[in-house]
């Protein structure tokens, strides 16, 4: 959970950076990358730092509002032609932004771009020194002025690069008296402030099913100091810009290049890999999701030997004698693991004439069914409750967030349905546009046996909760069917290829992934804030309930 002193810190820094001609995204994310190093990493889920950024945007546009009051009210009435102006003036940023948010949201948190643009900013700035007085206003102003400071404008997305700044500068230079190339650029910040903010709305419209969500007086606190801030920074603005000392901020901006591109060149700490930027919360490359997700059967085991001595009430033991219970613990772990190991190996699927099923690994749990038409793999309930990123993962990886786990090689189903005629399509494409998983459409039934021993059997949708489409009281089960894409494969730095399912555990997704076998051919977002689908509590076994899970492609059925 974000903390309250991190909300002022950023708060305080937004409403600084968003009017003093410094840059609000370039000290936003220096100092993201301080937390991450030196101090507490910032934390909280996605959709909190996105309810954030939205609302700290809009606490600096009621500061806009309220320092320009009368002129915002004067649009509508003796500055009615501003309105085109600001328009005109106003697209080129709305162009570029879109593109950057399409095609490079990972610029927004680069430092060696931010400490190069500070530098920039710090030139614009002691540039202004050679503009001379000029006698337009906003009501003199042509559109070619409008034009070419909303082209500085949308330049100035870049991190690093102040948008209040660049566009004071380029209203001096188009011959703009001061405090009216000021009153410009920040009634020019009110239509790109909003537009950003509606544009991302639905985050801060969406529930966040996490316990640990942000609180939402910590939000209004965040909105609140950066309006008082921001009303304090344009006030102090304007102050130096009458009495011409526009370039002082240009010092400041010097002494952040070098010990910005300072903290760029220095390696990775710890707490900084833990750092969930707020300004650009992005998909990661394959290689650092498989990294951050991977959970193997033993640091699972580790994970419950941790957390057993923790739960024990003998934290204040000796070192000694930690170690000596640790390795008890960590043994204890490791022989119910191989008892469950065990145990699998002798239960036999809940098929017909399972003697006659065709076995794929004689070490894995997966077979063919004597007319090649199916997949049969053992599993067991993992999870009974709460929302669903997968219907089915690797055991000791995401089962927190998946009904059924299996003990089978990911590349070995792939195999399967390789064998029995599944021909897979394309994993999700995010960008530049969103591009649905494809391939052959496959069937899951789920076979187990109840208390009384009676043989049961259900499709898997019938466990899925389509949460996105049905209310609590009136649920409607999953309608949506899988599709084989096939897991991706990714090459780490040595050159190897390595299949992204026997890492990251994802086998079928309820969740788009591009490492899940399975897919639901819809956008689906993984974001805890937005996830579309949720247990059927109700319909679903005991947890660690022994199942059978039957694989066909629905072709096969029709054949």
């Amino acid at each position: 959970m974000i903390e309250l002193f991190e909300i002022l810190i950023i708060s305080i820094v937004q409403g600084i950076g968003e009017f003093l001609p410094i840059s609000s995204s370039g000290h936003l994310a220096v100092t993201e990358h301080l937390f991450g190093r030196f101090g507490k990493p910032l934390t909280g889920s996605e959709a909190d730092f996105i309810k954030l950024e939205i609302l700290l945007h809009f606490g600096t546009l009621i500061a806009v509002l309220i320092v320009f009051r009368q002129r915002v009210l004067d649009l509508f009435g003796k500055d009615l032609r501003l309105i085109p102006l600001l328009i005109i003036g106003t697209l080129p940023a709305v162009v570029v932004g879109l593109l950057v948010k399409k095609f490079a949201p990972w610029i927004e948190t680069e430092l060696y771009i931010i400490s190069a643009c500070f530098a920039v900013t710090g030139f614009l700035l002691i540039a202004s020194l050679r503009s001379q007085e000029g006698e337009k206003t906003c009501s003199t102003m042509t559109w070619i002025d409008a034009l070419v400071i909303g082209s500085v404008q949308a330049i100035a997305i870049l991190p690093g690069l102040s948008r209040s700044g660049s566009t004071i500068v380029a209203g001096l230079f188009r011959r703009l008296r001061r405090e009216e190339a000021a009153t410009f650029s920040f009634l020019l910040s009110i239509p790109v402030i909003g537009g950003s903010g509606i544009l991302e709305l639905k985050g801060l419209l969406k529930p966040n099913p996490e316990p640990n969500s942000l609180a939402p007086y910590l939000l209004v606190i965040g909105m609140f100091v950066s309006c008082v801030v921001g009303i304090a920074a344009l006030v102090w603005l304007l102050d130096w810009l009458k009495r011409g000392k526009l370039w002082y901020f240009a010092i400041w901006l010097f002494l952040m290049c070098p010990l910005t591109l300072v903290l760029a060149c220095l390696p990775s700490s710890p707490l900084q890999k833990q750092q969930v930027p707020i300004q650009a919360v992005q998909e990661q490359p394959v290689e650092k999701k498989v990294e951050d997700k991977t959970e193997t059967p033993s640091t699972h085991s580790l994970k419950n030997a941790i957390e057993n001595i923790e739960d024990s009430g003998r934290e204040n033991m000796s070192d000694e004698e930690t170690q000596r219970e640790f390795e008890k613990i960590l043994a204890e772990e490791e022989a119910k693991e191989q008892a469950l190991i065990a145990e699998e190996q002798k239960r036999i699927p809940l098929v017909e004439e399972p003697d006659k099923l065709i076995p794929l690994d004689p070490k894995d749990r997966i077979w063919l069914t004597p007319d090649g038409r199916s997949v049969v793999i053992l599993g067991r309930i993992a999870l009974r409750e709460g929302f669903l990123e997968l219907f089915a993962c690797r055991v000791g990886t995401k089962e927190h967030e998946s009904i059924v786990s299996v003990r089978v090689k990911p590349f070995l189903i792939h195999a399967a349905l390789l064998a029995v005629g599944a021909e897979p399509g394309k994993p999700v494409q995010q960008t530049p546009e969103f591009v649905p998983p494809s391939g052959d459409e496959i069937e899951i039934i789920v076979r187990w046996n109840d208390q009384d021993g009676q043989r049961k059997e259900s499709s898997a949708q019938d466990w899925v909760w389509d949460a996105g489409n049905s209310q609590e009281n009136a649920k409607k089960p999953m309608s949506t069917h899988w599709v084989f894409t096939g897991s991706m494969q990714y090459r780490d730095e040595s050159g190897e290829n390595h299949y992204i399912a026997d890492e990251s555990g994802e086998l079928f997704g309820l969740s788009n992934f591009v490492g899940a076998i399975l897919d639901v051919p819809i956008k689906s977002s993984a974001d805890n804030a937005e996830l579309l689908f949720a247990c059927f509590t109700e319909r679903i076994p005991e947890r660690h309930t022994p199942l059978t899970l039957i694989l066909t492609p629905v072709k096969n059925k029709k054949r």
